[in-house]
């Protein structure tokens, strides 16, 4: 069927894909005047092509090799894959929340993920009402008796909190403001986590971890919360609350928000790329501010818990989680 469907004006991202990551001049989509969407039911679920997000964006080609497709412009490709949840925009990941189909030679992405990824990726546009964000609430993962992942070199908890009292010193010489839920060994329950969040105005949610798994395993990974509708990434059987759970309100800014800092550590770190994900974690979703929790390595790693353990890289990741932060707030501030 046909039907007008514009997704909601969201957000931009992405260091290379979207030049405000770097600093540089925000790429705008401007949608084509009168589009409409043909809307393909599959599996119970609504789709759209690939063709009609090429003509509704602008891009300037569409490639098809097999089953996966590349929509092109001059600063950006993005692609997908039939049967697959991976989606790469500029080589950055992201994990959609229903795989990619296709329909004879079409392939296909759910409208679900044209909504609340891939049109908040795209394009920029007035997210934010009133003035930016002057606070940022630090949460160290872990504490006192939760030591958090056990790592070749130490534990998670430790690492956490090092990381994030840098960080809030990079942010502070930015001139913006920093709660710290915790700063020393203790251990803040996670609601009393969400309360301090929550009791911070004009504020953005940041959350610092570290990751366990084979010893084989890296790279970093950034969480948003998953919208409504959609299921968490990585999990092969649907949510029970992905229906029933109504978000935090702020879906295309937690995800702006995880793609510039996501795209910010890939830089400037040169990390192994696990993804932009989303979960419904408490703390994302009891805060009511826009939020992110960062995986910045893998402690179990022999080879990467010996950079973790390094001072000096935790004082890169701090900083390029600040990268991440300043470019995301310079672009509320474009319009």
């Amino acid at each position: 069927m046909e039907e007008p469907f514009p997704p909601r004006p969201h957000f931009c991202t992405r260091r290379r894909a979207l030049g405000w990551i770097a600093g540089g001049a925000a790429l705008v989509f401007s949608p084509s005047a009168g589009a409409a969407w043909k809307l393909v039911m599959i599996g119970g679920n609504e789709y759209v092509t690939a063709q009609g997000v090429k003509e509704f964006y602008k891009f300037t080609a569409l490639e098809r090799s097999g089953t996966t497709v590349a929509l092109r412009s001059p600063r950006l490709v993005l692609r997908l894959r039939s049967g697959s949840q991976e989606m790469l925009v500029n080589g950055v990941k992201f994990m959609l929340s229903l795989p990619a189909a296709s329909q004879g030679k079409d392939v296909l992405v759910s409208r679900i993920d044209l909504s609340k990824l891939i049109d908040p990726v795209l394009r920029p546009s007035h997210i934010a009402k009133g003035p930016p964000f002057t606070t940022v609430v630090v949460d160290p993962g872990h504490g006192g008796h939760d030591t958090g992942a056990r790592g070749v070199f130490g534990n998670e908890e430790a690492y956490t909190l090092d990381t994030s009292l840098r960080l809030a010193k990079q942010l502070q010489a930015r001139g913006l403001k920093v709660v710290m839920t915790r700063t020393s060994d203790m251990f803040p329950s996670l609601p009393q986590r969400v309360e301090v969040a929550n009791a911070a105005p004009s504020s953005i949610f940041v959350s610092v971890h570290f990751n366990s798994g084979g010893s084989s395993a890296q790279g970093v990974e950034t969480y948003a919360l998953a919208p409504q509708g959609t299921n968490r990434s990585r999990k092969e059987d649907n949510d029970n609350d992905a229906v029933r759970f109504r978000g935090n309100s702020r879906d295309s800014e937690n995800i702006a928000l995880a793609t510039a800092v996501h795209a910010s550590m890939l830089y400037q770190l040169k990390a192994v790329d696990r993804g932009v994900l989303r979960d419904r974690w408490f703390l994302l979703k009891g805060i009511q501010t826009p939020g992110i929790l960062v995986e910045g390595g893998f402690i179990t790693s022999p080879a990467e818990c010996a950079k973790i353990h390094n001072p000096l890289y935790r004082e890169r990741l701090a900083g390029s989680i600040t990268a991440g932060i300043m470019n995301y707030r310079n672009a509320l501030q474009r319009r």
